[in-house]
């Protein structure tokens, strides 16, 4: 295994254990006294977790090292 691919893997760990009831389950404390809704930490949970998610897949598919003829064209 290489760096590149080690990173992707520590990524997408680091992306999966992120919480998540923030970004999807917890709908308790979204709503204030005063009516308006607020979820700011959990849109930066979800966001974060999409990044690391696609960093990851970036990081590990790079590392195959097959390039562009890999693709069969």
């Amino acid at each position: 295994m290489n760096a590149k691919k080690i990173a992707g893997l520590v990524a997408w760990l680091i992306a999966f254990a992120l919480p998540f009831q923030y970004a999807l389950l917890n709908t308790e404390e979204v709503v204030k006294e005063d009516g308006s809704a607020n979820n700011t930490l959990g849109l930066i949970s979800f966001v974060a977790m999409l990044a690391l998610v696609f960093i990851g897949y970036a990081l590990v598919d790079s590392s195959s090292g097959k390039g562009s003829e890999a693709h069969g064209h």
